[in-house]
């Protein structure tokens, strides 16, 4: 019996310091876990942290960049074409706006900038010293400004009358002209140019069928010119035809659209006037004895006229 209990304890005693053992094992392994997981987590939290600041960060540059670069303004400046002429440039690198230019102090002129990022403007100065404000502006609401002041001597003029069915261009200046230059409507690359060479010039220009608009430029011998568009209706004169019964002065007048005033002046009669409103117009002026005279002259609504004149002796 004491024999038997011997081994038993012996054999107890054998087994205590390997179930010991056992414990420290797993308590060991929970322990290399549960660090392992903390190192993770902060890990984790650092990597987070340091791509939450580089998104931030990126997000204040490219802010930062965005506001810089919609505070760039547009530049202007100003080519002189001739001693009377300057052209506006305007350049950018976002779209234009607009621009506006005022000519001391007149009623400012906008130019659209058509979604471009250069504009280009011509414009005529008036003669005398001229003093100009341009204001640029970009889509984005920025603008830029620009002013200076330009002397111009002396440049030519020119007046234009509808004759029959021409126009005659009358070009005059206080220094020889050097050349004029017309076309029609947008046809600048089919535009004619004649030399003058004088202070004083003529010219006569064919009339096209319907509304166009007649450009002309004229340049003297320092470089001054002078731009002038102006609309032009084609139109052929009214018609016009006066005779006679032995009793009478029978006037006919018509238009293919529409006459606008008749004057008449019967023997040394005053010259008398009438409106009219009509395509057609007629009348009858009763002769006196001996020698009658008549002139009329008819107009149509372009300012082109016809003139009749006519004698009968009446017994």
């Amino acid at each position: 019996m004491d024999e038997r209990r011997k081994k038993m304890n012996q054999i107890l005693s054998e087994e205590k310091p390997q179930n010991k053992k056992r414990r420290t094992s797993k308590t060991s392994l929970h322990s290399n876990v549960v660090v392992f997981a903390i190192i993770l987590i902060i890990f984790g939290i650092g990597m987070t942290s340091v791509g939450a600041y580089s998104y931030f960060a990126n997000s204040s540059n490219n802010e930062n960049s965005s506001i810089a670069d919609s505070k760039t303004e547009p530049l202007i400046t100003i080519e002189r074409e001739s001693a009377s002429v300057i052209n506006i440039v305007v350049t950018h690198d976002k779209q234009i706006a607009n621009i506006t230019y005022s000519i001391n102090g007149e009623e400012p002129k906008q130019v659209d900038g058509n979604g471009t990022n250069e504009l280009k403007e011509k414009v005529e100065l008036p003669v005398g010293e001229s003093n100009i404000t341009i204001t640029a502006q970009d889509i984005n609401g920025v603008t830029s400004s620009y002013q200076s002041t330009y002397q111009v001597e002396q440049k030519p003029t020119i007046t234009l009358e509808q004759v029959d069915n021409k126009i005659q261009v009358t070009t005059e200046s206080k220094i020889n002209i050097d050349y004029i230059k017309y076309y029609w409507d947008e046809d600048e690359q089919n535009a004619r140019q004649d030399t003058i060479n004088d202070v004083k010039n003529v010219t006569l220009i064919d009339v096209l069928e319907g509304m166009h608009t007649l450009n002309i430029k004229v340049v003297d011998i320092e470089g001054n010119e002078t731009i002038k568009s102006q609309k032009v209706k084609g139109d052929n004169k009214p018609n016009l035809k006066v005779t006679t019964d032995k009793k009478s002065f029978i006037i006919k007048a018509s238009d293919d659209e529409n006459l606008n005033k008749i004057e008449i002046t019967f023997n040394s009669g005053e010259k008398q006037t009438e409106e009219i409103n009509a395509k057609e117009y007629s009348k009858n002026i009763e002769l006196q004895t001996g020698i009658n005279t008549l002139i009329v002259t008819v107009y149509n609504e372009n300012g082109l006229s016809e003139t009749s004149k006519v004698k009968y002796t009446k017994e």
